[in-house]
């Protein structure tokens, strides 16, 4: 049976800050094998999904022989409720892929996901309450100047912090829900009984699909380890880009071990973080107390202090849902050409591809090891929207180095969330400047198509003649989308 010839790599725009992909294996002329991978936005518009969504019907016939869910955020799965009326009427489903975290029977999973949930929906309903605090003594009067300014500016910051505590939850899905609010829990139930098969996938599988001849379908991520070491490393120092411009939240490196998941802090009203030995009891206790609660001293009480650190506290529940997402690579076996597939991967989901158990699983399943993978790379599926913690150098870019390489990046830059630091932080300029190098100009963003910065084109016009050929025949944009032809 013949082999596939391309990969047509289709990048939706949602709207919003999302991705949508949908990569159509061809054999010569004709459609052989067709593959779908997430569907959302941030507080994306239903309609402009449902756009996308109906596209996707369209070209694919209605069928869909392979679904991937990288991960459970809003900006990945959204669709899936808000277009949830043309997947049940439109489209069917042969087989869905998930990453081992969201298998419900994996003991380190059930581990990972039930202290996550416990830790987020804690600080959701401590961070509530705080705000609600905050807003009524902000109306009070205060002898000290600017105290009431510095009350409102926290509970603005912790209102910042909430909204990505939503999007942890699905809570700040956007307009337009025909069925009422989903959550992200709602689209993953959705899709895991969209398809006639689910499997979840480990490190190091090397797997071969029926219509896709001549491609082999790896999976790199997430890191499988019982201590979970991999996905508290949200960034390491010398593995990421730096930020263009840096929020006041994420000033300075966190220390791994105060990662949510290891702090050991119960996230609840009146514990103590002083040994028992330092509490105020009896007489003393009451005559401090009615100085600390009278009226003249509200403006020193230090119960909301902690809100200055909120908002990076919720950031680092994002990145550690980043960390879970199903990375992947595919290989054209006759060339060993390969399409890079990360996600939104982030360092310890990076740097786990290149783990000792995961290289010699690739080998014994008969694959490239990673190191591999990625000098053969010539088509890169940008990381997290262009952000400085979603592409790694050293555990990735830095090897990159094809001749052919071309990148994609799903970013609408004026949808980047405030939460996230803007369209300042997106994308993170010392990687765009990478990227834009090694593609030589040949990457392509959801807003802009062939990136307009100068150096880029520039670099496109430097091109050989046959390479500019190559870039005119394979890049196409269409009403919803653009896409890219990546040739075995």
């Amino acid at each position: 049976m013949s082999n596939v010839t391309s990969i047509k790599v289709r990048m939706y725009n949602t709207g919003s800050v999302g991705d949508c992909l949908l990569l159509l294996f061809y054999k010569g002329d004709n459609i052989a094998f067709k593959m779908m991978i997430d569907c959302g936005g941030w507080n994306a518009n239903a309609d402009e999904i449902s756009k996308c969504v109906s596209d996707i019907a369209t070209v694919t016939g209605g069928s869909i022989d392979l679904l991937v869910v990288t991960h459970q955020h809003e900006d990945h799965i959204s669709g899936f409720n808000q277009a949830r009326t043309l997947f049940e009427n439109n489209i069917t489903v042969d087989e869905v892929w998930m990453s081992w975290i969201e298998d419900k029977s994996d003991p380190i999973g059930k581990i990972l996901k039930d202290l996550y949930g416990k830790k987020i929906k804690e600080l959701k309903a401590t961070a509530a309450k705080a705000v609600k605090e905050l807003k009524s003594m902000s109306k009070r009067k205060y002898k000290s100047l600017g105290f009431r300014r510095k009350l409102g500016a926290k509970a603005t910051q912790m209102e910042d912090a909430m909204k990505l505590i939503d999007f942890e939850l699905g809570l700040s899905h956007g307009k337009g829900l025909a069925a009422g609010k989903k959550t992200n829990d709602d689209a993953m139930e959705f899709v895991r009984k969209k398809g006639k098969r689910i499997k979840y996938r480990l490190p190091g599988e090397v797997l071969e699909m029926p219509g896709a001849q001549g491609v082999r379908f790896y999976i790199l991520g997430p890191p499988r380890d019982a201590d979970m070491k991999f996905f508290k490393i949200h960034e390491e120092e010398d593995e990421m880009y730096s930020l263009a411009a840096t929020s006041k939240e994420e000033e300075g490196n966190v220390p791994i071990d105060n990662d949510i998941l290891s702090t050991g802090i119960a996230l609840r009203e009146n514990i103590s973080p002083f040994s028992a030995q330092y509490h105020l009891k009896g007489m003393e206790k009451d005559t401090f107390m009615k100085v600390y609660n009278a009226q003249m001293s509200k403006w020193r009480q230090i119960e909301t202090d902690w809100l200055e650190s909120a908002a990076s506290i919720a950031m680092r529940a994002t990145r550690l849902t980043n960390n879970t997402s199903l990375a992947m690579a595919l290989e054209f076996t006759g060339s060993h050409r390969v399409v890079l597939l990360p996600a939104d991967a982030q360092s310890g989901n990076w740097m786990g591809w290149h783990k000792e158990d995961v290289s010699k699983k690739l080998k014994q399943e008969g694959g490239l090891n990673t190191t591999d993978l990625l000098r053969n790379t010539v088509f890169y599926k940008v990381g997290h929207h262009g952000s400085h913690n979603g592409t790694a150098s050293k555990s990735g870019l830095d090897v990159m180095n094809n001749k052919d390489l071309v990148a994609m990046m799903p970013l609408i830059q004026a949808k980047v969330p405030k939460e996230w630091g803007g369209a300042n932080n997106f994308p993170a300029k010392a990687l765009y400047n990478v990227l834009i190098d090694k593609t030589k100009g040949r990457l392509i963003r959801t807003d802009q198509g062939l990136v307009k910065a100068v150096r880029a084109k520039n670099l496109r016009n430097g091109l050989s003649a046959g390479d500019k050929k190559e870039l005119n025949n394979s890049f196409k944009t269409g009403d919803c989308f653009t896409e890219f032809e990546v040739k075995a």
